[in-house]
């Protein structure tokens, strides 16, 4: 029976990607809107920013993905599959095992950021002709501290700022404050705060964190990267935490705990050298010679734990999509071998063309 924290719904095929969308992540944004609802001492209809955010953050997310999986490609990799969860997204890539092509298609994702970023704040510039400023502090807490993305009032007044940090006077900001306006200054600060989050962090398995781990094994090897990213995550998990804590936080808090199994799954692979010596305590070659010339201790392997079961069918379904996959792979290998016998090498796509040279890659490197 699959785990039902790994249920997800298909919400479409686009570009030729497929996007789920987790289970936990419409639970996820209901249980922030109905908290932003109930919560004491706010303005009525708080609730809908909530909302508002929440759909703002999935656009700006989706595309984030998108970005990477088109990043992907540019370097002769192909997209498998964007999944959407409560603490952002993941893209399935495959990119040649490169420090450039990963670090194209991990800078890719921070790179769409950046074109939401231009667009909304020219808009938003244009619109309040240019005299309100950009929310730029990502701070998201009351003034002086930051820009508050909520209302105000039960009017639905959205504070804004002119570009020397005052009120603007009475006529420059219509009341209410227009819609427009307060869409594209969301779009701007939630986009804004995701490529900070994405790129300022230099922790695996965020962006900040991989694109550090391309640039030390481009100067080194793919192994010292990893454990440098995987260091850094463990570092970042840990300022989360203290962060999550001292501003009751949960969702820092969450985040940090995902950085630290992200980190922590990620070290052991690499120390094991395979998701068995994590998932099934197989560590029959072990880590070192020493390690393997000493009998190992006889004591009873204690029964896997519910997360350790959960890994482990994890990793037997990942096995068999890529047995499938590869399956799927050399068949068609095999009918584009004989179309070029047939037709010629002209006669390929271009997408036919990338397939072969990714394929043909992938069996090199493994070589």
């Amino acid at each position: 029976m699959q785990d039902p924290f790994t249920w997800a719904f298909p919400l479409g095929r686009f570009f030729g990607i497929p996007v789920k969308v987790n289970v936990l992540f419409p639970l996820v944004a209901a249980g922030l809107i109905l908290r932003a609802a109930f919560q004491k001492d706010v303005p009525s209809g708080s609730w809908i920013d909530a909302a508002m955010l929440m759909a703002l953050l999935f656009v700006v997310v989706l595309l984030h993905e998108f970005g990477h999986c088109f990043g992907a490609r540019a370097v002769d990799g192909d997209a498998q599959e964007v999944m959407m969860w409560p603490l952002g997204g993941l893209a399935f890539v495959d990119v040649p095992h490169t420090p450039r092509a990963n670090f194209i298609a991990t800078a890719a994702g921070p790179a769409v950021n950046v074109i939401i970023c231009i667009v909304s704040g020219l808009l938003f510039c244009w619109m309040t002709n240019f005299q309100i400023r950009l929310p730029l502090n990502p701070i998201p807490a009351a003034p002086p501290l930051g820009w508050s993305p909520y209302r105000v009032d039960d009017a639905g007044t959205i504070l804004l700022y002119k570009w020397d940090g005052s009120l603007p006077e009475s006529g420059i900001v219509p009341m209410p404050t227009p819609l427009a306006w307060v869409v594209t200054a969301r779009l701007f600060w939630i986009s804004w705060v995701t490529l900070l989050l994405n790129v300022l962090v230099p922790g695996f398995p965020l962006d900040g964190g991989r694109m550090f781990q391309c640039a030390v094994w481009w100067r080194t090897d793919y192994r010292r990267g990893t454990l440098a990213a995987v260091y850094a995550g463990f570092i970042v998990a840990l300022v989360f935490g203290i962060v999550a804590i001292l501003g009751n936080e949960l969702l820092a808090l969450c985040l940090a705990l995902f950085i630290y199994v992200a980190c922590r799954r990620q070290w052991v692979i690499l120390e094991g050298g395979g998701e068995d010596s994590l998932l099934g305590y197989d560590f029959s070659q072990g880590y070192t010679s020493l390690e393997r010339d000493q009998p190992p201790p006889r004591r009873r392997r204690p029964r896997p734990n519910f997360w350790q079961r959960w890994w482990q069918r994890r990793a037997q379904r990942k096995r068999q999509q890529q047995e499938q996959q590869k399956i799927a792979e050399e068949r068609r290998m095999d009918q584009l071998l004989e179309k070029v016998q047939r037709d010629g090498l002209h006669s390929l796509t271009d997408e036919e063309r990338r397939f072969l040279k990714r394929v043909s890659d992938k069996y090199k490197n493994r070589q």
